[in-house]
């Protein structure tokens, strides 16, 4: 990069860290630190710097050293000094929340969720936002197609649950949610079903037959080394091109015989 596009990405990254976090749907660990690898995410989002890898990210704050931001020893984590910064920054003070809240998740953990309910886990917090486009673009940083929850925040909070608020209609929460307030969307289609549903559709298209599938499991269980045995699909495609290659000879017989005549 030239001196014009480091002294853009430093402006970029001073407003993301250390004035509207929230916006860019980021949240601190512990001190005002957040991981590197979900500033990057939300950095792609904007699609100001297409071509900004995790590692180049990495070695803009080592070489660089961005005015007003630091980086941690391990290279993983990056924050707002918190002495330029305000004080309130990542203070997350409790707040009642709306009635409803979305968070995403991923589809393979959707009967977990489903029978368990959802928390924070590894990490201290757990994001749950205002409005599901929110959710779905906070979902998209870690899934191409995420499944997003329902959660029936008002009657949570009634329970004793505690929510905080981290601005920009995000909110947070460290305590374990269960079952009974989530609304589950369309349980997603486990990979054998899709295999059947598969195999239903080419049943009732008749592109293979029961007989079919028999004799193509006979011929592949007898196999050996270095032969040679036609399935049912070679035979389809040879009768196919047999096919083709008599209709260009009768095409051919009819211009001789065209010729022949005059």
């Amino acid at each position: 990069m030239d001196k014009r596009q480091i002294k853009k990405l430093d402006k970029v990254l001073l407003n993301v860290l250390a004035k509207n976090p929230a916006e860019f749907l980021l949240v601190a660990h512990h001190d005002g630190w957040i991981p590197l690898a979900d500033l990057h995410k939300a950095l792609m989002e904007e699609k100001i710097f297409p071509f900004l890898t995790p590692s180049a990210l990495r070695q803009h704050f080592l070489l660089y050293k961005p005015r007003g931001l630091e980086i941690d020893q391990d290279g993983d984590m990056v924050r707002a000094i918190p002495g330029d910064a305000p004080s309130s920054l990542f203070s997350y003070p409790e707040k009642t929340p709306p009635p409803v809240l979305f968070v995403p998740i991923r589809p393979k953990a959707f009967f977990a969720v489903e029978k368990r309910g959802i928390g924070p886990q590894a990490r201290k917090w757990l994001l749950l936002c205002a409005s599901r486009q929110n959710a779905l673009r906070l979902g998209k940083r870690f899934h191409n197609k995420p499944s997003i929850i329902k959660v029936m925040s008002g009657l949570a909070h009634d329970a004793g649950l505690v929510f905080h608020y981290a601005g920009a209609e995000l909110y947070l929460t460290n305590n374990w949610i269960e079952p009974t307030f989530l609304q589950m969307p369309r349980a997603p289609v486990k990979r054998s079903e899709k295999d059947d549903n598969i195999l239903g559709k080419q049943g009732r298209s008749g592109r293979t037959s029961s007989s079919g599938s028999k004799v193509k499991e006979a011929l592949e269980q007898e196999q050996f080394p270095g032969s040679f045995l036609p399935s049912v699909e070679y035979f389809e495609i040879f009768s196919k091109q047999k096919e083709r290659r008599a209709k260009r000879l009768s095409k051919k017989e009819r211009f001789k015989k065209k010729g022949k005549r005059r």
